[in-house]
């Protein structure tokens, strides 16, 4: 039985953490998502959406053995529906359970790694850099042409769309509108004949006024993300500085359907490449644990 160190949710979004790192996996690069065996993971994926009855739209994440011998865990990721591409809620509430007293961990990931260090805000990553382009296309969707803006962050494609577009509200009193009309539009642009990705999540978008903007995140089967969603607000930050709304290094308040709160900067690094073709985008959050798997980490 593979243990569960614990449950609890990253800034509204439920998520749990499991011990696999005693567990052989066979991947030679952390990008074979999953890197572990597929009946560990439907292993761990059971006990937890369905012995233990977890929280559907929870995020699990799963350590295990890093690839790179300067990563000192590797994270996959696992939803009720199967693995996950990536996740800076799950990734967060991990490095809290890791950090300890270090100064820092390093989460290598199908995207990349993710530095976690403890800040004044909870947890700080610094996730993985990525592209820093927006691909845009136009969809026929209900009778209207619809823009649609295509990002990656974090090893997930986001279809970005505002919410203004599709006459919505992005509040929690609109939940099961938002989770309802958000899930027709994926499955939608999913199927879209297109030379871009297919999109794992859909990001509805308001305006950024004073460095703050609200967004809705839909996924998996008909998901409305309770956070502000950690890949998704790197894309959001991503269409920020595409747009202009936000000057490289400074801040940007992402927040969720539900009030939940992440802040995000860019990192100036150019270890990456120009800043107009890679960015590495810092998001930070509070974690908490509400429930334990009985299990104690010893790193």
């Amino acid at each position: 039985m593979i243990p569960l160190l614990a449950s609890g949710d990253t800034e509204g979004q439920p998520v749990a953490c499991y011990d696999a790192t005693a567990v052989h996996h066979s991947a030679q690069w952390m990008n074979e998502v999953p890197s572990l065996p597929a009946d560990t993971l439907e292993e761990i994926r059971r006990d937890y959406f369905e012995a233990r009855a977890g929280d559907p739209g929870a995020i699990v994440a799963v350590l295990v053995t890093p690839v790179q011998a300067e990563a000192d865990y590797g994270l996959v990721f696992a939803a009720a529906d199967g693995p996950l591409g990536g996740c800076g809620e799950a990734s967060m509430f991990a490095a809290m359970l890791v950090l300890g007293s270090r100064p820092e961990v390093r989460l290598e990931t199908g995207a990349g790694v993710i530095t976690a260090r403890s800040s004044a805000n909870g947890v700080s990553l610094a996730m993985p850099p990525g592209p820093a382009h927006v691909d845009v296309d136009d969809v026929w969707y209900e009778g209207e042409h619809l823009q649609v803006r295509t990002v990656m962050a974090g090893g997930n494609v986001f279809a970005a769309v505002s919410a203004a577009e599709l006459a919505l509200e992005i509040s929690a009193a609109d939940a099961h509108t938002l989770t309802e009309r958000g899930s027709a539009l994926l499955g939608a642009l999913r199927t879209h004949a297109s030379a871009l990705a297919p999109p794992d999540m859909l990001l509805l978008t308001t305006p950024v006024l004073s460095g703050r903007t609200t967004s809705a995140v839909v996924w998996g089967e008909a998901i409305l993300n309770m956070g502000p969603c950690g890949t998704g607000t790197c894309a959001r930050y991503i269409l920020a500085a595409e747009d202009g709304d936000v000057v490289p290094g400074r801040g940007l308040t992402h927040v969720s359907p539900f009030g939940n709160v992440f802040t995000a900067r860019s990192i100036d690094d150019d270890l990456y490449g120009p800043p107009d073709e890679v960015i590495q985008v810092e998001i930070s959050g509070r974690a908490t644990v509400t429930g334990s798997g009985g299990t104690s980490f010893v790193g």
